[in-house]
Parts: structure tokens; sequence; C-alpha cells
């Protein structure tokens, strides 16, 4: 007996962290041009984000900042070299966006019945409870762009719910983790 309820703790303790593992994998897609072969690219050029000032200020936000240093960082690790424009086998940029969005769920959560036992009389009940929540969700593109035809080759989404309360070394590693996810899915790398 004490070794059956051994295996069942053992086989429970393993189905936790396997869907824990599922529940912290950075939810990313990606598609790309047939034909292009990723796997000759050697240098890179990051182009910069189209805003010229943020918030009125002159400069990148940090969010932008900590994914530019992600991206060289990435690339660099596959032994690509960052040069200009001119010189780059591939060019890549990025966009963020975020968006509000409130997720509504039902539930049925009564359903009794009761006999009395003097009239035997049974009663049903049903009711719904709402469940209503907001939050913003964050999305990251990286698009790799071919510098001889100028289009878009390679491109990787990165979609997740934004906290509102994170750390700084959470949000490093938040983008860390997509952006290695991503061009993970990078045909040929």
């Amino acid at each position: 007996m004490k070794r059956v309820t051994h295996c069942w703790t053992v086989m429970l303790a393993s189905l936790m962290l396997i869907l824990t593992g599922c529940a912290s994998t950075p939810r990313v897609d990606s598609d790309y041009a047939d034909g292009f072969n990723f796997a000759h690219l050697k240098s890179f050029h990051l182009v910069p984000i189209n805003n010229s000032t943020y918030a009125g200020q002159p400069g990148a936000s940090l969010t932008e900042q900590r994914i530019e240093e992600s991206i060289k960082r990435n690339l660099g690790n596959r032994g690509m070299t960052e040069v200009p424009a001119e010189q780059a086998d591939i060019l890549v940029s990025y966009h963020v966006t975020s968006q509000d969005k409130t997720q509504i769920r039902t539930y049925n959560t009564r359903y009794n019945y009761h006999r009395s036992y003097h009239n035997r009389a049974w009663d049903y009940g049903w009711g719904n409870d709402i469940d209503v929540r907001q939050f913003t969700e964050g999305q990251l593109l990286i698009d790799l762009v071919d510098p001889a035809s100028n289009h878009v080759v390679w491109r990787g989404i990165g979609t997740k719910r934004l906290k509102r309360s994170t750390t700084q070394d959470e949000r490093i590693e938040t983008i860390n983790e997509y952006v290695d996810a991503m061009f993970m899915q990078v045909p040929g790398w």
C-alpha cells in the first residue's frame, strides 16, 4: 500500500511540473518567406524605431532599449555582427503594441435539488455567475527584412498578458525570454 501511494505521489508531482512548464512557455508565433536562406546570414543592422522622440523627450523608452539590447545579444550569440545598414545581410526591426481587453466568463454555479420528507417534492435551482476581468495584452513583433528587396522575410510575434506591477528584473527576463523564443523559430538557425 505504501509503494502505491508513493507511486501516485511521484506521478502527481511530475504532472504538476509539466503543467507548470507549459504555463510559463512564451506565446510566440512566426511566419517566413519560402525560399529565403536564413543560414547564410552573418551580419545585421537594427533599424532604429520610427519615433525620434519618446513622450517629448529624445530617445527610446526603457522597454525599447531593453528590446534592442535583447535582440543584439541574441543575434550576437548566434555569431552575427552588427554593421551599418549598407553592409548588413539582414535588417531587423521591431514594434511594440498594447491593447486593453475584457474577458467575460459565465459559470453555472448552482444546481440543487431538495426532497422534502413530508411532501416528497423536488426542487431544482439553476444560477449563473459572471466573472469580468480587464487586462492589458502586449505584443512584440520582430521583422527580418531582406535589404536587397526591402521585403519582410520573417516575422515573429510574441503575445503576453501584462502585469501592472513587475520588477525591473522581471521585465528584462520577460523580454529576453520572448526574444529568444521568437528567434528560435527562424528556419535554419
